[in-house]
């Protein structure tokens, strides 16, 4: 399974949130959807809110152009091997 979320490694002191342990969660959705076709669509749209509830917290915690950042170094880390991005 690709990394979800990778950007929130890049977050300035995130090991000291329960970031990691959330976007987990979001990992696990992706992957039952993966594996139960017939619900993949509802474990796939949780997957989406979580990571966008995920996002908005983060708001909390950094600037948006701290995530920004994050998030561009997240996509400079995985150039050329495509990662989930929710």
């Amino acid at each position: 399974m690709k990394k979800v979320m990778p950007w929130t490694n890049f977050l300035p002191h995130v090991a000291a949130t329960n970031f990691a342990w959330r976007r987990d969660r979001i990992t696990e959705l992706v992957e039952q959807s993966a594996q139960r076709s017939g619900h993949a669509a509802h474990y796939l749209a949780e997957a989406y809110v979580e990571g966008c509830i995920l996002e908005e917290a983060a708001k909390v915690h950094w600037s948006i152009r701290e995530i920004e950042h994050a998030q561009r170094a997240a996509l400079a880390d995985c150039a050329g091997n495509p990662t989930w991005l929710i």
